[in-house]
């Protein structure tokens, strides 16, 4: 069966982008289960931010991480509600919540932080220990921060 995908090449960069991070996202899913860690995927990140600046906010981590607002939201309420982070009132800025990890976390850090040792050598295996892949990745992601992907249609389309 033909893969369409991949038969359109560089013009579905961004569907095959989302496929593998799909299909990397699942499985590590599946890890956890198999390993009973109760954690998702994207909670590591976040984690490591927060054990490394304590009384970090909502808006910092999406600004460092290059989340939406929204998904940090979302991602921080699954971890407060399974006992991974303590959310407070900012001392100076009563608007803003900002987290500190819980001691389940703190406890669970070592063995995730093990896991993502190993996950690191497996990516850099996947690729056949070429990663000249994240220098085109820098290349993509500082481009479009300069201008957006749909900007840039756009001005094809004016030109």
């Amino acid at each position: 069966m033909n893969d369409i995908v991949k038969d359109l090449g560089y013009i579905a960069l961004a569907t095959r982008l989302k496929r593998i991070s799909d299909r990397m996202t699942h499985s590590t899913r599946l890890m956890y289960k198999k390993l009973n860690i109760d954690i998702e995927p994207n909670w590591y990140l976040v984690l490591m931010l927060v054990q490394r600046t304590p009384k970090i906010s909502v808006m910092e981590i999406a600004m460092q991480l290059g989340f939406s607002h929204q998904s940090v939201i979302s991602i921080t309420n699954k971890m407060i509600k399974n006992d991974y982070l303590i959310p407070a009132k900012d001392n100076l800025d009563k608007r803003k919540t900002v987290f500190t990890i819980t001691k389940k976390a703190y406890e669970k850090l070592p063995e995730i932080k093990q896991i993502w040792s190993y996950g690191k050598e497996v990516i850099y295996e996947t690729l056949n220990k070429d990663i000249s892949i994240l220098t085109h990745l820098n290349i993509l992601e500082s481009n479009l921060e300069e201008t957006s992907f749909g900007e840039r249609i756009l001005q094809k389309i004016e030109n």
